[in-house]
């Protein structure tokens, strides 16, 4: 086949094709943008920790999510989460304080009981959840028992002396740092600038961890200087039915339990005093109070007398059951309180009104309105 002529070709190239429609592929433009990517800031494990060092039982994802909002600075990481923490259980509180809460524990902390040369600082707590199973773990009692000791510890001397009755919702007391117990104190750990763990954070932080309606009932403390020379002496004894507390933790002088009393009594100066004997006395007699229904320490003048068979609410009219007679003090068995106590003053040689109780308290826990002291 013959190839078609050069002139042939321009021609047919030069006329329009019939039945066909020009077609114009439209041209597409291509643009090459960069989007700007925050680099995720990478969290060193060191940090994690010293972190959840700083504030036990933190979540790792929360220790990690708090350092990476603050650029991996500890002490901003730390008030974040104090921060998250608070509003978090702010708003489950609120949502769960209609619920009913009748279980908990009472705690008593006696920090200094009068014999040391510090005076005397002590206190009661009542903190109350909504199942056993809350009431039961260390969490909820180690909360209780550091508001209690908090309480001690910071407590103020009073003119009258006496146990001082707070308001659960004050600022003043929810706004209180919690003391650590000695044990969960880490010596070796790092010092962390970071906000104190107050009662209301503490409490916050309990709610939402545990999800249930948690808040204190009522508190009370005391606190007594030390006694000047020549002057009577100042002592505190504590004692816990059903106590919850480990027996090292306890001897720190503060543990919770179900019933709990506290005892304030005043030594005379003179006399040969054994400060052992003293406080073992003084100890059977918080025994008394918790074991008998003891209101108060002698009975008012005004007050009904006593039926026949049912003991006395006043503790120096009751039979002391809690302490028996021994070569180094001997007194009749089943002797009332106030006897037993003057005529131990007077064996002793102790002068003036010798050794008395002052003031008592026994707390039950759900005995008292909430907000109420015992």
């Amino acid at each position: 086949m013959s190839r078609p002529s050069t002139s042939l070709v321009r021609t047919l190239l030069a006329r329009p094709v019939s039945g066909l429609r020009a077609r114009q592929a439209p041209l597409r433009s291509f643009t090459t943008t960069y989007i700007a990517r925050d680099e995720p800031v990478k969290v060193p494990v060191a940090l994690i920790s010293k972190v959840r060092s700083a504030r036990p039982g933190t979540p790792l994802t929360l220790a990690r999510s708090a350092l990476a909002a603050s650029n991996n600075d500890v002490p901003t990481a730390l008030e974040w989460i104090a921060k998250q923490t608070a509003e978090s259980g702010a708003k489950k509180a609120e949502k769960l304080a209609g619920r009913e809460a009748q279980e908990g524990v009472v705690a008593v902390a006696v920090l200094a009981d009068g014999t040391g040369g510090v005076g005397v600082r002590a206190s009661l707590v009542e903190m109350r959840c909504e199942t056993d199973f809350v009431a039961r773990t260390d969490e909820f009692r180690e909360l209780a028992e550091g508001i209690a000791r908090s309480l001690a510890f910071f407590a103020e001397p009073t003119a009258e002396g006496g146990l001082v009755k707070h308001d659960v919702k004050a600022d003043a007391l929810l706004h209180t740092p919690v003391v650590p117990a000695p044990h969960k104190v880490d010596p070796t750990a790092t010092a962390v600038d970071s906000p104190p763990e107050t009662v209301k954070t503490s409490l916050a932080q309990i709610v939402s961890r545990l999800g249930e309606n948690i808040h204190l009932s009522r508190a009370s403390s005391i606190s007594l200087n030390p006694s000047a020379p020549g002057s009577a002496t100042f002592l505190a004894s504590s004692y816990l039915h059903a106590s919850k507390t480990p027996a090292d933790a306890a001897a720190t002088g503060v543990q919770s339990g179900a019933l709990g009393g506290l005892l304030i009594a005043r030594l005379a100066e003179g006399g040969d005093v054994d400060k052992t004997e003293v406080k073992g006395l003084l100890r059977a007699l918080a025994r008394q109070v918790v074991a008998m229904p003891t209101t108060s320490v002698r009975a008012a003048a005004a007050s009904a007398p006593v039926e026949s068979g049912e003991p006395s609410t006043a503790l120096y009219e009751q039979s002391l059951i809690t302490l028996a007679p021994s070569p180094k003090f001997e007194f009749e068995a089943g002797s009332k309180v106030g006897d037993v106590l003057k005529k131990w003053s007077e064996v002793r040689g102790v002068q003036g009104q010798g050794l008395e109780v002052v003031e008592l308290a026994r707390w039950e826990l759900g005995a008292a309105d909430e907000g109420e002291a015992a």
